[in-house]
């Protein structure tokens, strides 16, 4: 009796204290919560569409792709917050002002973001200075040295080749004559290029201190002026958080919190893919298809907009599969906007431009397209970096421009000429006899300079191009012919001006434009929409099918402007690809050619 007492007292004892043992073995075994950070790299040139090669479209890194990540990394519940990993920007003001516009976002999505510089210069920094904290490497610098403008020119080189830049221009500010005619600036030219630059300047001022509680607008200057600045020196300033190794920063987030495991790891839309094995026939075909993946389809349905992307100089159309897609060419935006124009489910068109303009013909080709399709449906401009000279033309038929702070825009204006190639020739040792019947038979000719009543019917021909211009401007504006040739000229203005002025309507970018689209076409504010972009980029191969269909008997040239997209010749720069825009404009048979275009690009570094 006694032994079954105590077998029951141990049993009521073991049940008592069971649920003890058990909650403290739970909790030993329960995971500490995790704080996951990611690691994202901004880094190189984001445009605005892929290059396409004669493979498929290139690995080119391009804004929307950028916006779709940052999208996801805003929406991620597991993510409390982003490292960004920001060297080597190369951006003109208004990407990097979109891309700001993009970052100052994650505040909102309640998201730490931290961003980590080896070294920098103004475009990282401004980058970097929308996040909650910087970290600059101890022995990185901070390159904030200001903004400054540098125009090349080509006279000195055309004159030791025997070249003449026989040219005319329309517009006291119309300068793009003045790199191959001239030595240096005009007083003219030097004024328009002081009061962009005087624009820009402020807009940097403003960010900088719009960014940092420590830094005003009256002393941004002040440092821009003491820069550039060792990491102590940055530290001292408050320019920068911390002076940190990229390890010693992982190991600060890691080591912040005792309660939370913290991981650290990249996006997972950031997977690296195994490079193929050239040696096999598989190899090969993994390769292809990297290179050319496999276009998504198009979202059926009726709530549609079209985004149109205008991207490059503006070229007249050339009869060859060979066209850069880095270029803007009438037949290519005519398919583009017919196909926005009749599809019954695309309610609205944005028109997103980045181009420095081009040929006058060619801008009026897409110009008429723009116009067309206006009258059946809202179209919108969302200008990017530059939309000036043809690029502001082609977009002045629209109902609503959108334009970024920093936006070149305007130059209305033209120029035109040829180029003499006599000395050249003779520097060769090749001389020609010409023929001619009809007193301007040589105006074409790239032997010899315009005689008087060749140069005036060319200057003719550019007060007509110029005034008709100034007319579509006016009409487009809603503004007189005398108020809008009084601010054309040539001149070139930010978009900040150009809101002042009434040549844009709103400030803002691609979403701006996408917004007001979606609102003019009748949209409710959550409403899904989808988005065609246009035209379509097509691989070589498939051009190069098309025209065989299209003109199986037209023999196929190589056009001079497909050497723009060579990647030697973009290794040279900016310069290489003016003299190979110049070259596409006025290299042709009929070399005269009038057109509206910038002669120079505004990067920030």
């Amino acid at each position: 009796m006694k032994l079954l007492q105590t077998c029951t007292a141990l049993l009521v004892l073991l049940a008592l204290v069971s649920p003890v043992f058990a909650d403290e073995h739970a909790a030993e075994e329960t995971p500490p919560p995790t704080k996951k950070y990611v690691e994202f790299t901004l880094n190189g040139t984001y445009a605005d569409t892929k290059t396409v090669s004669t493979f498929g479209t290139s690995s080119t890194k391009t804004l929307r792709g950028l916006f779709k990540k940052l999208d996801m990394l805003k929406t991620d519940d597991e993510i409390a917050g982003i490292i960004f990993k920001i060297e080597g920007v190369s951006l003109g003001w208004a990407a990097l002002q979109e891309i700001r516009t993009q970052l100052s976002e994650f505040q909102d999505a309640g998201k730490e973001t931290i961003g980590y510089l080896e070294s920098g210069g103004n475009a990282e920094y401004l980058l970097a200075a929308t996040m909650d904290r910087i970290v600059l490497m101890p022995t990185g610098s901070l390159n904030l040295t200001g903004l400054r403008a540098e125009i090349l020119f080509y006279k000195g080189l055309l004159d030791k080749l025997d070249i003449e830049a026989d040219m005319l221009a329309m517009g006291k500010y119309k300068s793009g004559v003045e790199p191959y005619m001239r030595d240096g600036m005009s007083d003219a030219f030097r004024e328009s290029m002081t009061a962009l630059l005087d624009d820009l300047y402020a807009q940097l001022l403003n960010h900088l201190a719009e960014s940092r509680d420590s830094i005003t607008v009256e002393n941004a200057s002040d440092l821009i002026n003491r820069g550039p600045f060792t990491a102590e020196e940055a530290k001292q300033e408050k320019l920068v958080d911390a002076l940190q190794y990229y390890d010693e920063l992982i190991a600060e987030l890691k080591s912040a919190s005792e309660n939370e495991e913290v991981q650290v790891a990249k996006p997972s839309f950031e997977r690296k893919r195994k490079v193929p094995d050239m040696n096999s026939f598989a190899g090969l075909m993994q390769l292809f298809s990297m290179l050319n993946p496999p276009q998504r389809a198009q979202a059926a349905g009726k709530n549609q907009i079209a985004l149109i992307y205008a991207s490059g100089p503006i070229l007249p159309d050339i009869d060859s599969p060979f066209i850069s897609m880095s270029a803007i060419t009438p037949k290519e935006l005519k398919k583009a906007f017919e196909k926005a124009r009749t599809d019954g489910s695309v309610r609205a068109v944005v028109l997103r431009i980045d181009s420095p303009g081009g040929s006058a013909l060619a801008s009026d080709l897409i110009w008429r397209e723009v116009m067309l399709t206006q009258r059946e449906k809202p179209v919108v401009v969302s200008m990017g970096n530059v939309a000036a000279s043809g690029g502001y033309y082609i977009a002045m038929a629209a109902g609503t421009i959108v334009a970024h702070p920093s936006t070149l825009t305007g130059s209305i204006g033209v120029f035109g000429g040829k180029l003499n190639l006599k000395g050249l020739y003779n520097k060769a040792g090749l001389t020609k006899e010409i023929i001619s019947h009809g007193q301007n038979a040589t105006l074409y000719s790239d032997y010899g300079g315009f005689t008087p009543t060749e140069r005036e019917r060319v200057e003719k021909m550019m007060k007509t191009v110029y005034a008709d211009f100034v007319s579509k401007a006016a009409a487009g504006r809603d503004k007189s012919f005398d108020e809008i040739d009084e601010i054309a000229q040539g001149r070139v203005w930010t978009g900040k001006q150009a809101k002042a002025l009434g040549l844009v309507d709103e400030i803002g970018g691609l979403d701006t434009a996408l917004s007001i689209a979606k609102k003019q076409a009748g949209f409710a504010e959550d409403d899904k929409v989808n988005l065609i972009v246009l035209p379509k980029q097509r691989p070589f191969f498939e051009q190069f099918l098309e025209q065989m269909i299209e003109d199986t008997e037209s023999s196929i040239q190589l056009p001079r402007h497909l050497t723009s997209s060579h990647p030697i010749l973009s290794m040279l720069g900016t310069p290489s690809q003016h003299i190979i825009t110049w070259l596409s404009l006025f290299g042709f048979k009929d070399g005269t050619q009038i057109v509206t275009i910038l002669p120079y690009d505004i990067l920030i570094r």
